[in-house]
């Protein structure tokens, strides 16, 4: 077959200052096996050599397509290139600036969604920093909205339902049920990607790790304070909820498991190295946390290990003090030990 003739991918990768990682990158979405593709790169408004390495590249292969935008951060940059998918586009990916792409990752999640899924999600590996590789992945299956329902809950606990990348969508799902990414600075991948469960009629899961997720010196659960990560964890399980309805499936542990975890994540967010509240800031910020009704209904009954057992119990005595004491202990904890927290963070 003449390679005009067949679907069009394009690979949406966002950029922000990342002239260590963007020409590798970039050359995994365009050294693909297969050829039929497009790689949109959206610059956000890099200061650094980011735009100069880009435009390089671009002059020398003519399917890599940069647009140069105003800085709004990931959101923004990606709402931006779905509105300027090359015209023919039938598929989208998207990949992170500094991840990596295995040479047959299109080939392979192509062949799924040229069966009939309207969504393809397949497996991907964290490389650590001493460059050993931690997988993610769940057996082949062929989802119909039915059997999507029965295999939510283990998705998500597997952690295939909280990145945008590692998945191929079908553009006419994306653009005629206007799916796009809420303007946030932590959780959008996820409401996205939750958007498109919604809608989608049929779904693939593929057992290979094709994507690398690239760990770098300094990363960790808590790098970042983000003031809206609260109310965004509470959205997204809202929005857990609703597709469980929709999909008539029992809203059961798996899915309280994953909300008790992000409000784990909110509380230990408050001892990140760049959380500007002072102590009375922390204990405010903890209670608002502690008194939600959600909260509170939610961490009822989460399964799991010891771990998220003592964790819940703390949350639920809404003790402010104990929730702070408990928390910071945590963040300490995730310091010295990183790998651990990690392992237990992302135990299924």
């Amino acid at each position: 077959m003449d390679k005009t003739t067949k679907p069009l991918v394009t690979i949406i990768i966002p950029a922000w200052n990342a002239q260590r990682d963007i020409e590798a990158s970039v050359r995994s979405a365009l050294g693909q096996t297969y050829k039929n593709l497009r790689v949109l790169v959206a610059d956000d408004g890099s200061t650094d050599r980011t735009p100069e390495i880009l435009d390089r590249m671009a002059a020398k292969d003519e399917r890599l397509v940069v647009l140069h935008l105003t800085n709004g951060g990931p959101a923004a940059a990606r709402n931006r290139a779905l509105d300027r998918l090359p015209e023919g586009t039938d598929y989208v990916m998207f990949q992170d600036a500094d991840d990596l792409l295995a040479p047959d990752t299109v080939e392979y999640a192509l062949a799924a969604a040229e069966r009939g899924a309207e969504m393809v999600l397949f497996g991907f590996a964290i490389r650590e920093l001493d460059g050993s590789l931690r997988p993610y992945c769940e057996l082949e299956q062929a989802l119909d909205r039915e059997s999507l329902g029965q295999a939510l809950g283990k998705l998500y606990k597997a952690n295939l339902l909280n990145q945008v990348w590692a998945k191929l969508y079908a553009v006419r799902l994306v653009r005629d049920c206007g799916i796009r990414f809420p303007d946030y600075r932590w959780g959008e991948d996820r409401l996205f990607v939750f958007q498109a469960l919604r809608q989608a009629k049929s779904l693939s899961v593929l057992p290979e790790c094709k994507y690398e997720y690239v760990m770098h010196q300094g990363e960790s659960l808590i790098t970042r304070y983000y003031d809206k990560k609260f109310p965004v964890c509470c959205e997204i399980d809202r929005q857990v909820q609703a597709l469980c309805g929709e999909l008539k499936v029992a809203d059961d542990g798996d899915f309280r498991y994953m909300f008790a975890k992000s409000v784990f994540s909110c509380l230990t967010n408050l001892f990140a190295a760049s959380c500007p509240l002072d102590r009375a800031g922390k204990r405010a910020a903890a209670e608002r946390i502690l008194r939600e009704p959600q909260v509170k209904e939610r961490l009822t009954g989460v399964p799991g290990g010891l771990s998220v057992k003592l964790l819940s119990a703390v949350v639920r005595s809404g003790s402010v003090g104990l929730n702070l004491l408990t928390f910071r202990t945590v963040t300490a904890v995730s310091r010295l030990a990183p790998g651990l927290v990690i392992r237990i963070k992302h135990r299924k």
